[in-house]
């Protein structure tokens, strides 16, 4: 088993615990496990915490980074090719 595929198990071990106990708040009330309703309020303010911090710090990113970025240099007008006076000059025709 390589090192990627240890960090996957124990990845999908804490997740699966942790879905399992998420699971539990809101039915130990049910099942009679009264001191887990307590956590009821806690199950929710969490996630929505930990969202909204992780939302803001993308921002606080993104500003960090526009902010300390040198603004890119202008862009010159295209040169043009030299035109020889023969293409410039109307040509008599006789």
């Amino acid at each position: 088993m390589s090192r990627d595929q240890a960090y996957g198990g124990i990845i999908l071990i804490v997740a699966l615990l942790i879905a399992v106990f998420y699971i539990a708040i809101f039915i130990g009330e049910y099942v009679g496990l009264r001191f887990l309703i307590a956590l009821k309020w806690w199950a929710i303010a969490l996630p929505v915490a930990i969202f909204v911090l992780a939302v803001l710090a993308i921002c606080m990113w993104i500003g960090w980074t526009m902010l300390t970025t040198p603004p890119p240099a202008p862009l010159e007008a295209e040169p043009t090719l030299p035109t020889s006076e023969a293409e410039t000059k109307p040509t008599k025709e006789k």
